[in-house]
């Protein structure tokens, strides 16, 4: 290969990674943007009916579509028709043409009778079904919607994944997304797949490389933190329009919270968490998720609970706050914001309704709370509720009776999803006030006051 042939295809090179940088740069700028709305009167069908097949009209062949135009006679002839020997000669051949296809027609009259019949069925039937198909259709999206309206976890899930996939539907570049909603904690868990990180070009130059005796080509690599950069911009742009998407398409207000796991697939390491956020309503509508500006992108996504990893190159996996579940959920399946959602949901409905949580972690959280002086008295009460570990012991309950004296309040409760040590068991008992509730009880209390199901 000649010296001038290795330039050219250097610089071809780098026009093919310069056209992907502005592709990202492109895809940026369209993720910055809402969303199609998820609007159910779109969704409508019309029906339209299809015009009658020539084939399916049978009729003798007319003279009009024989007769030869007398309008085009050459430039000098005379105006008068009749009296033009050409146009003479056209109109008998016409007549002739038209004889021959009447007579071809009574020939074959019924026959072309019966063919006309059978196609005009065949349309018919053909219409009726378009027509019933169509009606069908817009049947079905009407209890579609209803169900939607009324909260059935499949309308829910399926009204959120058609606001995803249009969100994700970029020119290019699909981001698909798979829904799971949990009625028990009114929250959508999203599994985002992202795009892996070769959409951003490695290197932006090529170059005829010195070192090689035959003068190869060589890319320019660009500095690993700045593709690092790049790429955390997008994915931080895809997910913020993905959460977006999901709280327009939440119309009717079924959720309280979002837990979006953002994942990538590789052959070498299969599927690995990048990102994890665990946003709950107040989150959501605090402010605008689609910045203006790219480079607030990545600031506006981190304002929400959010875990999102240093090197998605190596890559560095985050563990995902919280992960779906076809079943009952499991209480370590939940997120904190989602457990700590739960606990003030259920202590509200039972008498509880001043909450004020003051400890919210992996494990569970502490809440002083008010009763209504109905279900609990109206003093302050200090509210514990775990899910790690499953066996609560001495010291955990002596800690909460502590803290009831520090906050000075006169109740406690120290609820676990698990089970109580015996000895843990006989600290409580020192403390009259102090109320032990186990797994089996706080599942039935979720059960009479929430009608919901918390599996385990």
């Amino acid at each position: 290969m000649t010296g001038r042939r290795r330039a050219v295809l250097a610089q071809q090179y780098t026009e093919v990674a310069e056209a992907a940088e502005q592709r990202l740069d492109e895809l940026l700028d369209l993720a910055a943007d809402p969303s199609p709305a998820v609007d159910f009167e779109a969704l409508r069908r019309d029906y339209t009916p299809r015009p009658l097949p020539p084939t399916a009209v049978s009729e003798p062949p007319r003279w009009a579509d024989f007769e030869p135009d007398a309008g085009q006679l050459p430039v000098g002839r005379s105006g008068q028709p009749l009296l033009d020997p050409a146009y003479q000669q056209n109109l008998a051949s016409a007549r002739l043409a038209h004889q021959r296809a009447l007579r071809e027609y009574r020939e074959q009259e019924r026959t072309l009778r019966d063919r006309a019949e059978e196609v005009r069925l065949a349309y018919e039937r053909e219409e009726r079904e378009r027509a019933d198909a169509v009606r069908a259709y817009n049947e079905r999206l009407v209890e579609y919607r209803h169900a939607y309206e009324d909260g059935e976890p499949a309308a829910v899930e399926s009204v959120m994944e058609r606001a995803l996939a249009a969100a994700g539907r970029l020119p290019g570049l699909e981001v698909p997304a798979r829904v799971g909603y949990r009625p028990l904690t009114r929250t959508a868990v999203i599994d985002l797949v992202l795009p892996g990180v070769g959409v951003v070009p490695p290197a932006l130059a090529f170059r005829v490389s010195s070192d090689d005796a035959e003068g190869g080509i060589e890319p320019v690599p660009r500095p690993r933190e700045e593709c690092v950069e790049r790429y955390l911009l997008l994915v931080a742009r895809l997910a913020l329009r993905a959460l977006d998407a999901v709280v327009a398409a939440d119309t009717e207000s079924h959720l309280d919270g979002v837990v979006l796991n953002g994942r990538v697939v590789t052959a070498e390491a299969g599927e690995t968490t990048l990102l994890s956020v665990d946003a709950r309503r107040h989150d959501l509508y605090a402010r605008t998720l689609l910045p203006t500006e790219h480079a607030d992108a990545p600031a506006r996504l981190r304002e929400l609970p959010c875990r999102i990893t240093v090197d998605p190159y190596a890559p560095a996996p985050v563990v995902p706050f919280g992960v779906s579940s076809p079943t009952a959920p499991l209480p370590e399946e939940l997120s904190p914001g989602e457990f700590a959602g739960l606990a003030a949901e259920l202590f509200a409905a039972m008498g509880l309704p001043d909450w004020d949580a003051r400890l919210v972690g992996r494990d569970g959280l502490l809440a002083i709370a008010h009763g209504d002086g109905v279900g609990f008295a109206d003093h302050p009460h200090v509210v514990c509720l775990a899910r790690r570990p499953t066996v609560v012991g001495e010291e955990a309950v002596r800690n909460v009776a502590e803290v009831m004296e520090e906050e000075q309040a006169e109740a406690g409760i120290w609820a676990t999803t698990g089970s109580f040590h015996p000895q843990a068991v006989l600290a409580a008992a020192e403390h009259a006030s102090l109320r032990l509730i186990d797994g089996g009880e706080l599942r039935a209390l979720i059960r009479e006051h929430l009608g919901a199901e918390l599996g385990g």
